[in-house]
């Protein structure tokens, strides 16, 4: 598989998780303006973003080996996952005290991973010559 192959999956689904977080802030502010169906479309879009952020980790790994990205996104796919799940949990629990700047905290470490996955990637390093 070549190098750019392997890291396309993860580009895409990176970009996608991107969209689904821009579209959060938009349902909570719907939610917050008491629109009809808001609550029910947050909830919806934050479970998807579970799955969504799981399959990002798995592809965040053939990403940086063999396709060139950094290591640095697999453990921030990985901790995404981790506080997309902990988001829904505070979210259904209503402590919007801690749903809230950890909703923040998600959508700019998305946004941030989505913006490195579209980046080239590294260029493989020169074999040592040998004299």
């Amino acid at each position: 598989m070549g190098r750019a192959v392997a890291a396309l999956p993860f580009r895409v689904v990176a970009v996608l998780g991107g969209v689904m977080v821009l579209a959060q802030v938009v349902l909570a502010g719907a939610v917050l303006d008491a629109a009809d169906g808001a609550t029910t479309g947050h909830a919806g879009v934050g479970g998807t973003l579970i799955v969504v952020a799981m399959l990002q980790a798995v592809l965040a790994v053939p990403a940086a080996w063999p396709g060139g990205l950094p290591g640095w996104p697999v453990a921030a796919a990985a901790a995404l996952v981790v506080a997309d799940i902990a988001q829904v949990a505070v979210g259904h629990a209503g402590l919007l005290a801690v749903h809230v700047p950890l909703g923040v905290a998600i959508v700019a470490g998305q946004l941030v991973l989505a913006g490195r996955a579209l980046l080239p990637a590294r260029r493989p390093r020169p074999a040592p010559v040998s004299r």
